[in-house]
């Protein structure tokens, strides 16, 4: 009985993973294209164009020399982006922005970005030039930098990714679902015991740094539509390596009929939509303080919980 129960579930699982597979729609020039992200820092009250120098005369449908086009924006500032004088190797391309003078803006190239360029910014109003020291190389699918123009230094670039806060907000996820799946466990299938919830927090640590660095390989080097597939494979895989584990190995308590195959589909599915929400609703900050915050009430729920009784048998 057990076999067969198994074995529906992964054909179901498995016949999920062929259908997503299969119903991803294909164009030649429609899927997600990598993409450069410049967040821009100047004096405000002057307007800008900003541009970047390519390492190659021809990158998609961007070229050099390039003709004008009213769409690409003012000719002034492409008459001057133009007649730059460019590294050698470096070029033109055609595509710019222009700002009218906030404190701090976007810049974005979606649409086949250059790998390797110098970031050039022209000021509007005095006519001057400031390009970066060094050339820049993208680093991921999307790939964003912070630009920040001094009048004493110039053009400063740095990477807006930053390692310490990706590993950080990498265990407060790890750390999350942990301690949601082992409370799901407590509260629902009376899973306290020391073996049972060691074997949980282990197969959980294990799937679930698995999981994460999958996604985080995903957002950056596969764009959206393939780090979403990747994730949701392994989210698939997750389950069911874990669903194999706890069938075979859990010692699961004593009058308890609920499958230790369904707590592991319903322990994945409360971990994948609180993580679904905070991804979209939460920031990196705050995600690491829930982390924390769930790292307290794990040790502290149980003492406030035993000193409540205590009082409650003293009275």
């Amino acid at each position: 009985m057990k076999k067969i129960f198994r074995k529906k579930i992964f054909a179901f699982f498995l016949s999920a993973l062929l259908v997503l597979a299969l119903s991803l729609p294909v164009f030649a020039d429609m899927g997600p294209k990598p993409s450069v992200t410049l967040k821009l820092y100047y004096t405000p009250g002057q307007r800008y164009a900003v541009t970047l120098l390519g390492n190659t005369a021809l990158n998609g449908p961007w070229t050099a020399p390039a003709d004008y086009r009213e769409r690409m924006g003012s000719r002034e500032a492409w008459e001057a982006f133009r007649n730059y004088p460019a590294p050698e190797g470096y070029y033109f391309l055609g595509y710019f922005q222009e700002y009218p003078g906030d404190a701090d803006a976007e810049f974005v190239w979606g649409y086949y970005p250059p790998n390797k360029f110098y970031v050039l910014l022209y000021n509007i109003e005095t006519g001057t030039f400031y390009r970066s020291e060094e050339p820049v190389e993208r680093y991921a699918f999307s790939s964003e930098w912070q630009v920040l123009l001094d009048s004493q230094d110039g053009l400063r670039i740095y990477h807006n990714r930053n390692d310490s806060d990706i590993l950080s907000s990498f265990a407060a996820r790890v750390l999350i679902t942990l301690i949601l799946e082992l409370t799901w466990g407590i509260l629902l299938f009376g899973l306290r015991g020391p073996a049972q919830r060691t074997l949980i927090g282990k197969v959980n640590l294990a799937t679930q740094i698995i999981l994460n660095l999958g996604l985080c390989y995903g957002t950056l080097y596969l764009g959206p539509m393939w780090g979403n597939f990747l994730y949701f494979a392994l989210e698939v895989l997750v389950f069911s390596v874990e669903a194999f584990v706890y069938n075979r190995y859990l010692p699961w308590p004593e009058g308890k009929k609920p499958h230790p195959i369904f707590y592991a589909l319903t322990a994945n599915l409360l971990s994948f939509s609180i993580g679904l929400e905070l991804n979209t609703h939460c920031t990196n900050t705050q995600i690491r303080l829930i982390g924390l915050a769930c790292l307290v009430l794990w040790y502290a729920g149980p003492w406030f919980c035993r000193k409540l009784r205590k009082v409650q048998n003293a009275q």
